[in-house]
Parts: C-alpha cells; sequence; structure tokens
C-alpha cells in the first residue's frame, strides 16, 4: 500500500474538539488514526445505505454484550491495527463470517455449540 497524504483545513474550534475528543478516547492514537476511522466509518455508511436493496446494515439488530477483558483486547488490537471502525463492528464480524460452518448452514453450527454445552434452563415446549 503506497502512503499517500492528504490535508485538511480545520479551524481553532474545530482542532480544539478533536483533541477533547480524543483525550477521552484513547482507542485513537493521533489525529490521523481519528481522521482515518471516521472517514472509513462516512464512507461505509453513505456507500451502504445507497441503493435500492435492502443492504446489511440495515439489516443488523443491536445485542449488548459484555466480553472478557482479553477479548476486548484483542477487538481493539484490530482496530487500532486498521482492520476495523470499532470494537462492535469487529465482533459483527467475527460472529457474521466464523460461526457459520462450510456448509453456510448457521443452524448446524448452532446445534453443535447447543450439544456441547450444558442446558442452564429447562424449556417446556408444549406451551
Amino acid at each position: 500500500m503506497v502512503d499517500n497524504r492528504i490535508s485538511l483545513r480545520l479551524d481553532d474550534n474545530e482542532i480544539e474538539a478533536i483533541d477533547r475528543f480524543l483525550e477521552s478516547h484513547t482507542e485513537f492514537a493521533s489525529r490521523s488514526h481519528l481522521a482515518r476511522e471516521a472517514m472509513r466509518r462516512f464512507i461505509s455508511e453513505t456507500e451502504g445505505n445507497s441503493g435500492s436493496q435492502m443492504n446489511e446494515t440495515s439489516e443488523k439488530r443491536v445485542i449488548k454484550m459484555v466480553v472478557a477483558p482479553a477479548v476486548m483486547h484483542v477487538l481493539e488490537q484490530m482496530v487500532r491495527g486498521g482492520y476495523f471502525v470499532d470494537p462492535s463492528e469487529a465482533a459483527y464480524f467475527i460472529l457474521k463470517n466464523h460461526t457459520i460452518n462450510k456448509d453456510n448452514r448457521l443452524d448446524k453450527t448452532i446445534d453443535s455449540i447447543c450439544d456441547s454445552r450444558e442446558r442452564l434452563v429447562q424449556v417446556d415446549r408444549e406451551h
């Protein structure tokens, strides 16, 4: 990849706002890192929402997860490496692309997971 540069003209208020944001969001190493991630997200959302067909982002449902610190660290490393915009996007990608088996059968993957775990509650399926 060629290391290209661009310049942005920003006023003092915009620079100060960026710097304040960076102080409380240490996942971004620099102004450049923040700018790259913001542009990636903007392009992804803009291109993803154009067109007449329902796209991947409009099909997403929101869930909240608590992950182990080690898992969060890995997700944040993927973001810092420039592979994803944020940890949620990394987690979504992993879940989407690595939970479906080779035959594209999510049901088989789910069955495999359920077979290997002890049931936490009994479900009465008659009602």
